[in-house]
């Protein structure tokens, strides 16, 4: 489970070092290796009562509309 904070500091780290970053598309990949585009990022609270998180960050995908190709290397 990631947690927002890491997921802040990691964003921040891609960002402050590539001008290539900050334009780079986000995508999600699946256990089955397809990959797919972010639609929506948003807070939501937890309607459990008692729940040990009481908000989330959903993020929700989409099928891709244009396919990046094959990934050539991690940076």
């Amino acid at each position: 489970m990631l947690k927002n904070l890491e997921f802040e500091r990691v964003l921040r780290q891609f960002n402050e070092r590539s001008t290539a970053a900050k334009e780079a598309r986000v995508s999600v990949e699946l256990p089955d290796k397809s990959l797919w585009d972010i639609g929506e990022i948003f807070l939501a609270a937890n309607a459990i009562v008692g729940n040990r998180e009481t908000h989330r960050i959903v993020i929700r995908i989409n099928k891709e509309t244009a396919s990046p190709g094959k990934i050539l290397w991690k940076l």
